[in-house]
């Protein structure tokens, strides 16, 4: 008797799961809760040139004359020929960096462009590649939300030959957007900053980077008087204008 009970159980959950399953999905688009999006990667700096103005400045105990910082340097990743699509000859410069300190420490090398890099959409993922001498440094990429606050996101140990891709995800704490129009709040790139462990030499130091890139959400919902909130800084951006 028992085991009938058990094998009718069994056949209801069977029959009744997959219809809850198909319920909630289905119920999730009714009520908005399907996210549509546009996802793209866009180079916010391939370094072929200096248009971003990129400056270098370091912690307390920087050697006289450091750090430095050379453009027009010979030597891309072989992995980026093919995101040239056969106009390698025409993008095979990097950026470099070199910086020294007179004594160990929590020394920091912040390597940042002119004014802050405006990032489309909704950020998803940043990356760069980076190349590493085997040192036992870390890198890490600020951005900067519409309230102002400076995230700190590490990008990975500098502790490797050559040149590797690192990249970190956008967590979901970080704003992007708001409820009120126009929703969206786009982030700025503001700076890498590398960190030196405290037991690692810091008599000389070189790093390169090519290629920075991000991956992020250009989706707008349209509606009716969408041109409004595409306009709304400029219509006010001057005192009376219109009267």
């Amino acid at each position: 008797m028992k085991l009938r009970y058990m094998i009718l159980t069994f056949v209801l959950l069977a029959l009744i799961f997959p219809g809850v399953i198909y319920a909630q999905y289905f119920g999730n688009l009714a009520f908005g809760n399907f996210k549509m999006e546009d996802i793209r990667s866009i180079v916010l700096d391939d370094f072929e040139n200096n248009n971003n103005n990129w400056k270098v400045s370091a912690s307390r105990f920087t050697a006289k004359g450091y750090p430095k910082i050379k453009f027009n340097i010979e030597g891309a990743p072989i992995a980026l020929k093919g995101a040239y699509k056969g106009e390698v000859e025409n993008s095979k410069y990097v950026m470099g960096v070199k910086a020294a300190f007179t004594r160990k420490g929590y020394n920091t090398i912040w390597i940042y462009p002119e004014k802050e890099l405006v990032i489309p959409g909704r950020l998803k993922k940043i990356d760069v590649w980076v190349w590493g001498a085997n040192y036992y440094y870390t890198l890490e990429v600020h951005l900067r939300d519409y309230t102002g606050v400076v995230h700190r996101l590490p990008l990975g140990s500098l502790h490797f030959i050559g040149w590797r891709n690192l990249s970190v995800e956008i967590p979901s704490y970080i704003p992007q957007y708001i409820r009120y129009l126009p929703m969206e709040k786009p982030l700025t790139f503001v700076r890498f900053v590398i960190r030196t462990a405290p037991t690692e030499r810091v008599d000389s130091y070189v790093v390169y980077f090519d290629h920075l890139k991000i991956l992020t959400d250009l989706y707008r919902e349209r509606f009716d008087g969408d041109i409004l909130a595409d306009k709304t800084k400029d219509i006010w951006s001057s005192e009376g204008k219109g009267e």
